[in-house]
């Protein structure tokens, strides 16, 4: 364990002693979690602790807003309570005082994820799979999100105080108009948005927000887990398709391999974006529904990486987003550059 691992599970037990009203330990100490992207993940068991909390678990550091905060835990705890494989979350704490960053103890979930990681040799390992059978698996994944409790769902919300309009689809625009600047060439991107957001869907759904093969789990033809519920929602399934094709069509971005490899992997996502629109697009209300919401995904990668400049961090799509200003571009008609 490294002296950063001592210290933050000194400071979990802490806080979990608190919570739970005993003198927890630890059967096994934090390890690193490997495979997420963009967050910090520590897989931990404990010793001594109530039989709900026994088994392997996982912490997760974020660095959102309290109210982000909540309503990830709230969306993805809503999800489980609606029939859906996520997480049960055992604890959401969303100050930074007690870690230094806000974050959420969840169960792990069994399985492998359908692509094993960001890492290329994982990439390359898992590449042919994903070309072969990615689109019949999202599309699994997606149905099963259409089947779920929506009922649950809201009730669950309920019970952590953030509301139906707070966890909606709509919720990524009011986030993206709070985040970037007024006055500037955003305004053009978010007044498209704002004038061409689609109606109510004619059936809402539990919207994952993030269907990129790392975050779904399975076990041969099983979906055993859908993990990272940070984009979430309950509202338009369409958002699910057209947040997804743009990490499809813009890859490799944003870890971009060497050019020749770079090319051939980036042709195979545009292959795959289109696989998926012709499955699930008809589904989910049609092209220009879809469409939006391939728009509303280029902002607001676009827009956290201004969020993340401003909190002195770079994110990893800092490097994808000319990608992302181009793929917007083509999709709004737009002639829009960014900074």
């Amino acid at each position: 364990m490294t002296g950063r691992e001592v210290d933050l599970g000194e400071a979990l037990r802490a806080v979990l002693h608190s919570a739970l009203d005993c003198n927890v330990g630890y059967a096994r100490n934090l390890r690193p979690l490997k495979g997420g992207a963009f967050s910090e993940m520590f897989t931990f068991e404990l010793a001594a602790a109530p039989p709900e909390w026994s088994g392997r678990l996982v912490l997760r550091l974020m660095s959102w807003s309290e109210m982000q905060v909540r309503t990830e835990a709230a969306v993805q705890d809503g999800a489980r309570s609606a029939g859906l494989p996520a997480p049960r979350v055992l604890l959401v704490e969303p100050s930074s005082a007690p870690l230094g960053s806000p974050f959420m103890v969840m169960e792990f979930v069994e399985g492998r994820p359908f692509l094993g990681g960001i890492g290329w040799y994982r990439f390359a390992q898992d590449f042919p799979k994903v070309v072969r059978s990615w689109p019949e698996t999202f599309t699994r994944t997606l149905a099963l999100l259409a089947d779920a409790d929506i009922a649950s769902a809201f009730e669950t919300l309920a019970r952590h105080g953030v509301t139906p309009e707070a966890a909606g689809t709509s919720r990524h625009l009011r986030w993206v108009e709070q985040t970037l600047p007024g006055g500037t060439v955003y305004d053009g991107a978010v007044k498209w948005l704002r004038a061409n957001q689609p109606p109510p869907p004619d059936r809402t759904c539990v919207v994952h927000g993030d269907l990129w093969p790392s975050n779904v789990f399975t076990r041969g033809d099983q979906i055993t887990g859908l993990v990272d519920w940070t984009t979430g929602a309950i509202g338009d399934p369409a958002l699910d398709v057209g947040f997804a094709k743009v990490g499809l069509a813009l890859m490799p971005e944003p870890f971009p391999p060497p050019p020749p490899i770079r090319r051939l992997i980036h042709g195979a996502g545009v292959r795959l974006a289109g696989q998926i629109h012709e499955r699930c697009a008809p589904l989910v209300g049609g092209d220009d529904r879809v469409g939006y919401y391939e728009a509303l995904r280029c902002m607001v990668q676009i827009a956290v990486v201004h969020h993340e400049r401003r909190q002195g961090r770079r994110n990893g799509w800092e490097h994808g987003v000319p990608a992302l200003v181009e793929h917007l571009n083509t999709i709004t008609g737009l002639r829009l550059e960014f900074e």
